[in-house]
This record gives C-alpha cells, structure tokens and sequence, in this order.
C-alpha cells in the first residue's frame, strides 16, 4: 500500500533518529508545522521538498511516494536476486562478497526503512570481516575497510532502534556480532551476543505456538507443526555443527576432527527418522563433509580425501533428486564448485585429483 507523503516524512524522521523539533530546527519551520505533514492534516510547502530529501538522503520521487512501486518486498527480491548473480562471478569470494555489500548500500539507501536490505548490507560485510581477518583482505585500503565496518555498525544500531521484526534484528545482531569479533572489539562482540536468543531457553516461541494450535485447533492441525519444527530443530542443529566443525578443522587434530565429524553425521543421519527432511538432513551433511577432504589430506590420506569428495558429490546428486536445484545443469554447476572448493582447502589438490574417489565424484556429477 502506498504510504502518504506525511506517513514518509514521519518515517524517515524516525529512521534518521531525529525528533520534530530537531526536524523542524533544519527546515527553518515550526514542530507544529511537521506534526501537521506526518498526521496528513497539511503538506509541506514545494520549496521544502528537496531539503527534506536531502535530510534524508533519499530522492524526492522516494519522498513522493513515486517509487514506492519498486520498493518493500519487491525492491528485497529484485536485490536478493541481484546478489545470486553477483555470486556466480569469476572474482574470489572476498571481492565477491565486497561487490554485494556495495551494491546493498545503495539499495538500501535507496529505501532507508527497508531493514531487511540493511540486515543484509550487514551480512554482507560480515563476510568481508572474515577475509579481512584471516586473509588480510582490504588491507592496502584500510579507509574503506574502517568506513564499511563502521557503517554497518551505524545500521546495526538502526535496526535495533526502528525494526519491528524480530528476526531481522537478531539475523542483523548475529552478523554484527561476527564483524566485532573479527576486528577483534570483543567487548562489543559479547554485548551483541548478549542479545541472541539462547539455547538454554526453554520459552521457546515454537513450543508455545504448537501448544496453542494444539488447543485451539485439535492435534491434527498440530501435527504440521510438530513437522515444522522438527525441520527448524534439525536446521539449527546443522548450524551449529558446522560453525563448531569448523573450528575443529582449523584448530584440532585432523584425526579428533574426524571423529567429531562422525559423531555429527550421526545425529543427523538419526534425523532421517522423521518423513520430510531428507532435503535438510543433505544440506546439514554436504557442509561438513565439504571439510572432510582438508581432514584427510592433512593425514596424508590423499585417497581417502577423495572418497570423501565422493561422499560430497552423491550429497548433491540426491538433493538434486529432491528438486533443490533450478535444473540438472545448475546442480551439476554447483556440484562441481563444491568438489573443487573442497579440494583448494588441501594442500595435495593434484593427488587428490588422481584418486579414484575423485574420478567416481566426476562421474557421480556427470551423471546428475
């Protein structure tokens, strides 16, 4: 629905943290005379068009309404398309992930109460954190490094004030909290966390939800809601296994590492239990066992590095069973991005390369 040129002015003045006096203050206008536009009981005068849009760093059309068209969902959308493709570049993921974070800004510059386009600009450059952190990406241009870090904490701080949804403020919470930790303002890092929901809650939101269905509604129309959050338990416990499995490859022996793998597949193989997460169970399984073949090669095990690559390539064959990809072409596309990403994290790729687990990863792709 088309917002009134009152109902953007009072918008924007809350997104800008600005109250009516400190509004009216930069206009050379009255509090009264703001009051009057927000609560459309008057318009402002056409000479303060521009001011007002230039307080609010958007363009007049926006102010008009006159964009409004290509804005909210549909704006969001367009920009989550925009960043598939600007992932299927040929430029290493760091450069990547800079070019979605510049291209975010803008959008959401664009449409300044979208917070969803801001949580997403946050994402973003929480990715760049992590290169910046382990591969001293932006280095030789530590102005804009400094200045993108610093604006997602601006809007961080945004979405925390004005968003009214939830999970946009702890999706936007959780990147910051990445940012801080890889600039190392571990103090900052630990308030954002601070602010996450907790594992050891036991008000949990599904459970509540299930129970009032259940009461309301019968058991049979709890029983799709006892499916759902069974899927939304088996994601977050995949999360978590491959944020931790992570750090045990970089850290732990590669044999301890191994064995923690083993134990997660595991729980979640016993997830297949339940009808209807066989996609997710794939997804869960196919990240860590993209780690596996690092695991193997730093054993020396180049053979063994392929068939884990092997594993790695029916995961994506039977998810392409499960119709998770556009066509065969994009789950092959994808297959073999995965296999030689694997594969660059080792330091034998050309022994590896010349395994069989490797050449039946090939076929097992070819054959998708």
């Amino acid at each position: 629905m088309k917002m009134s040129i009152g109902k953007n002015i009072k918008a924007m003045r809350r997104k800008c943290g600005f109250t009516q006096e400190e509004l009216a203050e930069r206009l050379a206008v009255t509090p009264q005379a703001v009051s009057k536009w927000e609560n459309d009981n008057g318009l402002p005068d056409i000479t303060q068009l521009v001011p007002l849009a230039q307080i609010f760093g958007i363009s007049t059309d926006s102010l008009l309404g006159a964009e409004s068209a290509s804005f909210g969902e549909a704006h969001t959308h367009a920009a989550e398309n925009h960043v598939r493709l600007l992932l299927d570049t040929s430029q290493s993921d760091a450069e990547k992930y800079l070019a979605i974070y510049t291209y975010l800004r803008s959008e959401s510059e664009r449409e300044p109460t979208n917070y969803t386009l801001m949580r997403m600009t946050i994402e973003a450059a929480a990715e760049i954190s992590r290169y910046a952190d382990f591969e001293g990406f932006l280095n030789d241009r530590a102005e804009l490094r400094d200045e993108i870090f610093a604006d997602c904490e601006r809007k961080n701080a945004c979405i925390a004030r004005y968003c009214e949804e939830q999970a946009n403020i702890e999706k936007s919470d959780y990147a910051a909290a990445w940012i801080c930790i890889h600039t190392k303002q571990f103090d900052k890092a630990q308030a954002l966390i601070g602010r996450l929901p907790s594992l050891e809650s036991s008000c949990l939101r599904e459970q509540m939800t299930e129970k009032l269905v259940f009461f309301r509604d019968g058991f049979a129309q709890e029983k799709p809601v006892i499916a759902e959050n069974l899927r939304k338990l088996l994601r977050a416990t995949a999360k978590e296994f491959f944020s931790s499995f992570e750090n045990y490859v970089w850290s732990a022996d590669p044999a301890e590492s191994i064995a923690m793998s083993r134990n997660m597949l595991a729980v979640l193989d016993s997830y297949r239990a339940f009808s209807g997460l066989e996609p997710d169970v794939l997804a869960g399984e196919r990240r860590i066992r993209s780690l596996l073949p690092k695991c193997f090669a730093a054993q020396g095990d180049a053979a063994e590095a392929g068939n884990a690559l092997c594993r790695l390539a029916e995961c994506t064959a039977k998810s392409a069973e499960y119709g998770l990809y556009a066509d065969a072409d994009a789950a092959k596309s994808d297959a073999r991005a995965a296999v030689e990403a694997a594969i660059q994290l080792t330091d034998m790729p050309a022994e590896i390369k010349a395994t069989a687990g490797y050449h039946n990863a090939m076929e097992i792709i070819d054959k998708i």
